[in-house]
């Protein structure tokens, strides 16, 4: 089934509710493989503040009378007024024309009957009144080229590793993601609208003249002078953070070097925003005792940090975020593992959430040494990008490092890829700490490496003996073809059959030494049986260790 995402534009619209919001939807269905489903699932996964909502008034299409208009407003209004679960119910139920059996199964403890009665609307004027609203966005500037940097933008983030601030010392057993920005920036502020409150300059080092502009020195010159933000030594690191704000998006210099280290031998990084309206900068730091975060907030926040997924002996994976200590709004955190790239840091401000963004990483202590092992299934070499991508998609979320874990390559192999390209696909299992098993599988072109979905085993699983299918999705480069392929990797001799999880006629994929792909219908296989062994289809924004 071939998606093209100009179809997906009123249905993204429809579920986020503003032009921008759209765009960050679309960009991480897409992502996520394209589809109604994909849309769905991104709206309900969204984090609290990061909806960016658009200035000024929709425009009104031509062939829609002005009491069509008024009666689109009234909706729109109504909708916003929704929860997101009930929101994405009205528009597979009234817009897509899903059963109301499937979107009960979709969107389960909505009361689906009573929502057109709560929108003011009888149930046989929604579709056409979604219609008018759905024409009512402001998307015509988006192009194909727009659309492959929203998605390449999304995998970057996801793939990013990262941190927060500084001041009170915690050791959790926590960990920490957050979602990348949208497709385009949201419109700068008016001239005249009130600066971001940043808040003061902290840190035992934000008093010294001559180290601050030491530390100025070594970045680029702007218009605009920087805000100092923190500046001083923590959790065995010395942190500096410079802040500028310009053109409705912000620019975040930090440094970062051994607890006294002068600023000339500090290592820099610059991150680039583009919504000025986040006040929380976060990052982290991995070295020889563990991750480190650093978070600079307000002061009065209070920060909830999850230092990554913990997945029990059962195969069960969740997370557990802590409450941690701050110091006029710094939070300087010891992490309980090795790895920082699987920190979510929550941040409330009187009550209310606050926009936060992934930490960046600054340091990394992972070690990659050395090649692939030899696949299991499959064929030899093993893509070695595509390997580590592979890993990194259990490590990331669970905050560790591949050098301490068990890795198996369970399968290798070529398949046809959009665009008349080919791709590599690797999946790996990966031993966690309490013995449990995490698969994940990658196709790889090159150097760009799309994730293809995780799952999870209890312990005593012998990854040998793992039977894994995952679904691969990906536009061409030139984003012009979307495609989806079924990849297998199953013990050699091991036949293995696929089924839509509703009956019918079982789909059987050519295996070589336990390896093959699937094109045809890899849409709507969802389920796989390998001798007394059956599971689902392994799918990239559904896996157990993801939560964006």
């Amino acid at each position: 089934m071939t998606d093209d995402w100009r179809e997906l534009l009123p249905t993204a619209f429809l579920l986020a509710g503003s032009d921008a919001g759209a765009r960050d939807l679309l960009a991480r269905a897409l992502a996520r493989g394209g589809g109604v489903d994909a849309l769905v699932r991104a709206h309900l996964r969204r984090r609290v503040g990061r909806e960016v909502v658009l200035s000024g008034s929709p425009g009104t299409p031509w062939w829609v009378s002005p009491a069509d208009a008024a009666a689109a407003a009234e909706l729109s209004a109504g909708l916003a007024g929704l929860t997101r679960a009930e929101r994405a119910a009205v528009v597979l139920r009234w817009f897509e024309d899903r059963p109301a059996d499937e979107v009960a199964r979709r969107v389960p403890g909505v009361d689906l009957a009573g929502l057109p009665g709560r929108l003011g609307v009888p149930a046989e004027q929604l579709p056409a009144r979604l219609e008018v609203l759905a024409g009512t966005a402001q998307l015509a500037d988006l192009d194909d080229a727009a659309v492959a940097d929203g998605v390449r933008a999304v995998r970057r983030g996801r793939w990013a590793i990262a941190g927060a601030a500084v001041a009170v010392v915690a050791v959790l057993a926590v960990g920490v993601t957050a979602l990348p920005d949208l497709v385009r920036p949201a419109e700068p502020p008016a001239t005249g609208a009130p600066p971001v409150p940043l808040g003061p300059a902290r840190g035992s080092l934000a008093g010294d003249t001559e180290f601050v502009a030491d530390l100025r020195d070594q970045m680029a010159p702007a218009p605009d002078r920087a805000r100092l933000l923190y500046a001083g030594d923590a959790v065995g690191h010395r942190w500096a953070l410079l802040v500028q704000v310009e053109d409705g998006g912000t620019t975040a210099t930090w440094f970062t070097g051994p607890t006294g280290s002068p600023a000339a031998a500090m290592s820099s990084q610059v991150t680039a925003r583009s919504s000025a309206s986040s006040t929380v900068f976060s990052a982290t730091v991995e070295d020889d005792r563990g991750a480190a975060l650093l978070l600079v907030a307000a002061p009065g926040d209070e920060v909830e940090v999850s230092a990554g997924f913990d997945v029990a002996a059962d195969g069960t994976a969740a997370r557990t975020s802590r409450p941690v200590g701050t110091a006029d709004g710094v939070s300087a955190v010891r992490l309980d593992r090795a790895g920082g790239g699987g920190v979510v840091a929550r941040v409330s401000r009187d009550g209310t959430p606050v926009t936060t963004d992934r930490p960046v990483l600054l340091q990394t202590s992972a070690s990659w040494a050395g090649t692939p092992l030899a696949a299991r299934s499959g064929t030899d070499p093993v893509d070695p990008f595509a390997y580590r991508v592979a890993v990194e998609q259990v490590t990331g979320p669970t905050g560790r490092r591949p050098q301490d874990l068990a890795v198996t390559v369970l399968g290798s192999g070529t398949f046809p890829a959009p665009g008349g390209t080919t791709a590599q696909a690797v999946t790996v299992a990966v031993v966690l700490p309490t013995g449990a098993v995490a698969t994940s599988t990658v196709a790889g072109t090159g150097f760009a490496a799309q994730p293809c979905g995780t799952s999870t085993h209890p312990a005593g699983t012998d990854p040998a003996t793992l039977v894994v299918v995952a679904r691969c999705a990906s536009y061409a480069g030139d984003s012009s073809t979307f495609g989806a392929t079924l990849v297998v990797a199953a013990p050699p001799g091991t036949p293995v059959e696929l089924n839509t999880g509703a009956g019918g006629a079982l789909t059987v994929p050519a295996l070589d030494a336990g390896w093959g792909f699937q094109v045809d219908g890899a849409d709507d296989l969802s389920v796989f049986r390998a001798g007394a062994a059956s599971g689902a289809v392994a799918r990239a924004g559904d896996g157990p260790l993801e939560d964006f």
